[in-house]
């Protein structure tokens, strides 16, 4: 079921898209983290961020 409201697309976008990803143990981190919140590794990187179509 696709979301047609633009708000609500924006937020689940925010929410699906936009994070770190630790290198050496692969967990999800916030925007802002320095270090990983498990193995404390400084080794971050940005998720893709393009949708890929199938």
């Amino acid at each position: 079921m696709p979301i047609t409201d633009p708000v609500k697309k924006q937020i689940a976008q925010k929410r699906r898209l936009y994070f770190l990803i630790c290198r050496k143990c692969g967990a999800r981190n916030s925007l802002k983290a320095t270090k990983c919140r498990k193995c404390h590794s400084k080794n971050l990187r940005p998720k893709r961020w393009e949708l890929r179509m199938r």
